[in-house]
């Protein structure tokens, strides 16, 4: 049995071995492993020197020679944890094997972890799908983790479909109107449903989905994922901002609003009466950029003309 264990850890440690060599080492690592190796044999020299020196008394041999193994442990450990770091960022192998490592609060990674892309005469629809990985003891943070990757996967298929539907649609009424299939061809249309990661830490995710089709505005959508990787929970602009938010954050976009007016030509919003913007509510978009601020986001037309876009809106907490 012992022998079957050590052939197992051989073959491990081969293919451990293999790995690294093939990883790039950074000139700034190499170069401190040599100032390492260098240091190491200076002192390899300077115990030389004492032993000769010393070499009639009897304690001080015995004394040199742990002196050398601590030297030689020192090196080892830092070359074995220069190994270790490089290899668990950059080989996916080595990082499979340190996942027995007991896990300290949350350890998180945002991935794309499926591509589509379907193209034919009449149209392009590329997706991406996002996905959270997260490495915790917290059972109720797995839970909501899987429950939100159920529902971007989801929301990513419906989108996909939407488009289809939508493209073919657009093409029925184009050639029902006196429209050729070569004229539709040449409208180059393209539908998208991509992800950006707006805040990424092992505490938080903020995600933002936006699906949109480039041959009609009124097909481009946005949709707002924060959750905190602590507690599971999806966040609220109550959550960030605290009592008292409603107030904070229709502040702060009135005089951002204001601002933007009075510092740039062809800029304005709907006033109240016009049906533009009138106060926050708990069910409004919002993102948390990376200084940890809640990011208000308007749909195009909501608060301002179309052609000013999507209208986003800081809040320093």
């Amino acid at each position: 049995m012992k022998k079957d264990n050590k052939r197992v850890q051989d073959a491990i440690l081969n293919k451990s071995k293999q790995s690294y060599n093939q990883i790039p080492v950074p000139k700034e690592l190499h170069n401190r492993v040599n100032e390492m190796f260098h240091e190491y044999e200076q002192k390899e020299k300077e115990m030389g020197s004492m032993k000769n020196t010393m070499d009639d008394t009897t304690n001080t041999k015995e004394t040199g020679k742990p002196k050398k193994i601590l030297v030689r442990i020192g090196v080892g450990i830092a070359a074995c944890f220069a190994v270790f770091v490089i290899g668990l960022n950059t080989s996916e192998t080595f990082a499979k094997g340190a996942e027995k490592i007991p896990v300290v609060g949350t350890i998180a990674r945002v991935l794309t972890v499926r591509t589509y892309e379907d193209t034919n005469e009449d149209r392009t629809i590329r997706a991406d799908v996002a996905q959270i990985e997260v490495e915790t003891d917290n059972e109720k943070v797995k839970e909501a983790v899987a429950d939100l990757n159920k529902e971007i996967g989801e929301l990513v298929d419906e989108h996909i479909k939407l488009a289809n539907q939508h493209i073919a649609e657009y093409k029925e009424a184009f050639i029902a109107t006196g429209g050729t299939e070569e004229e539709f061809t040449e409208k180059g249309i393209v539908a998208n449903v991509s992800h950006e990661i707006k805040t990424e830490t092992n505490e938080m995710v903020s995600i933002v989905i936006t699906s949109y089709e480039n041959w009609a505005s009124a097909y481009t959508e946005q949709f707002f994922y924060t959750l905190d990787l602590t507690t599971g929970d999806v966040l609220t602009l109550k959550d960030i901002l605290g009592d008292g938010y409603i107030e904070k954050a229709n502040k702060a976009i009135r005089e951002e609003m204001e601002q933007r007016v009075n510092a740039g030509e062809n800029i304005m919003y709907f006033t109240e009466e016009e049906g533009g913007f009138v106060s926050v509510d708990e069910n409004v978009n919002f993102y948390v950029n990376e200084d940890g601020n809640p990011v208000v986001v308007f749909e195009k037309y909501e608060v301002a003309p179309g052609f000013m876009g999507i209208q986003e809106f800081e809040i320093a907490k």
